[in-house]
């Protein structure tokens, strides 16, 4: 049986299998940016709990490039922020949260 990689980083990109057009046509949708992880998530591009989870916590660090210059109290600011974007992209979406609070876990433990 061969495996198929449903979610995974790219060249500073998240790139997903597109549930949507399964089982007649395997098609890969890149994100280069956050907000395209969002709608995928929104949109059921990504489907099943722990590829939901791999995504968003996935998307954050490609929104986290974005400013990833910035001072650290400003960074982990808008971090937060761009977590809370993505995790009310599916709200009912338990592995989501629980990524995401890993990711901000991580960063709080890092900035110490």
């Amino acid at each position: 049986m061969t495996l198929i990689k449903t979610v995974f980083w790219k060249k500073n990109a998240v790139v997903l299998i597109d549930q949507n057009a399964l089982p007649l046509v395997e098609r890969q949708v890149v994100c280069s940016d956050y907000r395209q992880v969002i709608a995928a998530i929104r949109d059921l591009t990504v489907r099943g709990a722990p590829a939901i989870g791999v995504a968003a916590a996935m998307g954050a660090a490609l929104g986290a490039l974005a400013f990833s210059s910035e001072p650290v109290e400003k960074f982990t600011k808008k971090f937060n922020a761009l977590c809370d974007e993505i995790a009310a992209a599916r709200p009912t979406a338990r592995n989501l949260f629980w990524a995401l609070g890993r990711m901000k876990t991580h960063l709080d433990e890092v900035v110490r």
